[in-house]
């Protein structure tokens, strides 16, 4: 709680620094305000998996739960033109079978120089793949115009989400240095265009995995966990000249830092994060001498991360988009390649294919056949690989090393890739926050998994927007802990929301199912209402 009084005192001097920028920018600048109501109703012993999925942890996996939301997010720009722009944004929440009672979910400042942007604090982002068909997030144009809301491109979202970033789990505090959009390489007449960032930050629940775990003698959990992530993403192609376009790039994130606990351990074992860490984060190397052993003899740090490829063909009636995602953790499968050395000193040079990955295909509608469709989406995701079943350092009874048992998202120090229980990575792999035993641990990391979904508007006179969702999934645990049996996991989604086209108001009905041998079966209701206006607009 006093990190949420402490945060309120920014919120405030924010709201004090909106009355000097006025001034400064000659009042050029709008004040937004958006008010937001959610419940959810269920029947199991969660909430079905698609009404808290890639909703950047401010939905519950309780079988009832619900919030009440406020934000405020001041823009302007300095000087007669809008090259120098800048927006303050506070969002607060109190809630009900929420994690904490009550929270700050968003709190940040942007000052953009042109294509530069400097971020700084908590701000809700979504993953990189969902990056490449931000074309979903207008699936009205004429409608979008006069559409303002909280979840806007939540709305329209189709895909399960990205293998390293999501957007399913609260936003992690950081300063960031980015290239939100593609820019034009000068020199190449627009056909190769470059976007990316490089961030630092630190997680903020220490005292929830503290909480959580308590039961669990055996459960790990961390405080004072600092974070790092990078992206280079490519562009290359020109639409108008030719009708196939290219993008891929790579992102990396780390865990490092911190003070790791165990409920039933009396020693913690606190991580260095002097200046030497912080690069070490920035390029994985390995841990120094006052880290543990297997942070020396690996990476320093929590590392993870994934290539992106997206092929899209740009026509009239449709736009197809081909795309591809391939995880990897330290450099275990960052390259098609691994070193390996035996023993005897011998090296080896051990060549597989990426088998971990997440295809899939977005056909946007852009004709006037079947006008209430916008996209369809279908995508394939399996990391049922890890690099092998087995994992062995050389030793007097075996003399070659081999690398495998990845188990992605957990790590044998850090408590693992999540935030507030929810993982940060894909959320069909299912968050620790299902764990019924204080354990912060992913239990089932290797699965194989289709993800179907379809979303559109209905007609400008009947401007409701659906979207329409189907998960399988079979899950086999992990290599450390497999099920004793396959488990088989079925959820659904089916979702409206009104648009009216001059009321400041959206409300939305979402109706999810699940069929789990993982999270059991569940069928619930959720209900959203949000009222968006403008104090001032000059």
């Amino acid at each position: 709680m006093k990190q949420e009084v402490s945060l309120l005192k920014y919120i405030i001097s924010a709201v004090l620094f909106f009355n000097i920028a006025s001034a400064v920018s000659q009042n050029r600048g709008s004040l937004d305000y958006y008010a937001q109501f959610n419940a959810i109703v269920s029947d199991g012993n969660y909430a079905p998996y698609w009404l808290t999925a890639n909703r950047n942890g401010v939905s519950s996996v309780d079988a009832n739960s619900g919030y009440a939301r406020y934000a405020m997010s001041y823009h302007n720009a300095f000087g007669k033109n809008d090259n120098f722009k800048y927006r303050i944004t506070a969002d607060i929440l109190a809630g009900y079978n929420q994690p904490s009672e009550f929270f700050v979910q968003q709190l940040y400042g942007e000052i953009s120089w042109k294509w530069l942007t400097l971020s700084l604090g908590s701000k809700e982002r979504t993953g990189e793949t969902e990056y490449f068909s931000r074309a979903d997030n207008n699936f009205d144009n004429n409608l979008a115009r006069n559409y303002r809301n909280l979840f806007g491109d939540r709305f329209s979202s189709l895909g399960s989400g990205g293998l390293a970033y999501s957007g399913n789990s609260r936003p992690v505090p950081q300063m960031r240095i980015e290239v939100p959009e593609y820019v034009a390489i000068p020199g190449t007449n627009d056909w190769l265009r470059v976007r990316g960032y490089i961030a630092y930050g630190f997680f903020t629940d220490g005292n929830y995995q503290r909480d959580f775990t308590r039961a669990n003698e055996k459960a790990k959990y961390g405080t004072d966990i600092l974070y790092h992530a990078k992206a280079g993403f490519i562009s290359i192609g020109k639409p108008s000249k030719f009708p196939l376009t290219f993008e891929g790039g790579l992102e990396m994130h780390a865990q490092f830092g911190g003070t790791m606990y165990k409920t039933g351990y009396v020693h913690p074992v606190k991580m260095p994060h002097g200046f030497v860490d912080f690069l070490k984060a920035f390029i994985p190397m390995g841990g120094s001498d006052d880290t543990p052993t297997v942070e020396q003899t690996n990476i320093s740090g929590n590392q993870i991360g994934s290539w992106h490829a997206a092929f899209t063909y740009h026509s009239s009636p449709f736009e197809v988009r081909l795309y591809g995602e391939h995880l990897f953790e330290d450099f275990s499968q960052l390259f098609f390649f691994e070193y390996q050395m035996n023993k005897d000193g011998k090296r080896r040079v051990l060549v597989y294919p990426w088998r971990d990955i997440l295809v899939g295909v977005n056909i946007r509608n852009k004709s006037k056949i079947l006008p209430f469709v916008s996209n369809i989406r279908y995508e394939y995701l399996t990391t049922r690989d890890q690099s092998g079943a087995l994992y062995h350092d050389p030793s007097d009874y075996f003399n070659d090393q081999l690398d495998g048992c990845d188990n992605y998202y957990n790590h044998g120090i850090y408590p693992g890739w999540h935030h507030w229980g929810m993982g940060m990575g894909n959320p069909l792999i299912f968050s620790p926050a299902y764990n019924n035993n204080g354990s912060l641990e992913f239990k089932g990391n290797r699965l194989v998994a289709h993800n179907v979904g379809v979303n559109g508007v209905f007609s400008s006179r009947l401007p409701i927007a659906y979207r329409l969702n189907y998960t399988y999934s079979e899950n086999w645990g992990t290599y450390y802990n497999p099920f004793r049996e396959k488990k088989y996991t079925t959820s659904l989604l089916a979702e409206a929301t009104f648009l009216p086209r001059k009321a400041g108001w959206t409300g939305t009905v979402a109706v999810g199912y699940d069929k789990s041998d993982f999270i059991g079966e569940n069928l619930g209701v959720l209900f959203t209402f949000t009222y968006s206006g403008t104090f001032f607009n000059k």
